[in-house]
């Protein structure tokens, strides 16, 4: 009996083996292979997630792992991240600009023209 009804675990671990098996080459210490390759890996994740097959969560959860297991993608990501200011703002998708500038947040970069149409949310201590 086939159960037509994947759920949300099995369709994240097909999506991310999907990612893993797509990731372009990154050359050898080439910026640009390395950023064309973050710009296209996210796109396929952004067609994943408008054709339904994935939410945008698992897509961030997804290159979560992929930071730490795969280290083309890791390569390609903090390549990205550090040439950020120098990128045009329409390149990206909106999981891949999500993504990349979660990654400049967690390395303490300052924000660049990608952020102006970020909203932040900050959590106020209470004393």
């Amino acid at each position: 009996m086939l159960e037509e009804d994947i759920s949300l675990e099995e369709r994240t671990t097909d999506a991310y083996e999907k990612l893993i098996d797509n990731m372009p080459s990154i050359g050898f210490i080439n910026r640009k292979k390395r950023i064309k390759a973050y710009i296209q890996l996210t796109e396929i994740a952004q067609y994943m997630i408008n054709s339904e097959e994935i939410t945008a969560e698992s897509a961030l959860y997804i290159f979560s792992v992929m930071m730490r297991k795969c280290s083309d993608f890791q390569k390609a990501t903090m390549m990205t991240a550090l040439s950020l200011q120098s990128i045009g703002k329409n390149v990206f998708s909106p999981i891949g600009l999500e993504f990349i500038l979660e990654v400049r947040r967690n390395l303490n970069l300052p924000s660049t023209h990608h952020s102006d149409d970020e909203i932040v949310v900050t959590e106020d201590k209470i004393d």
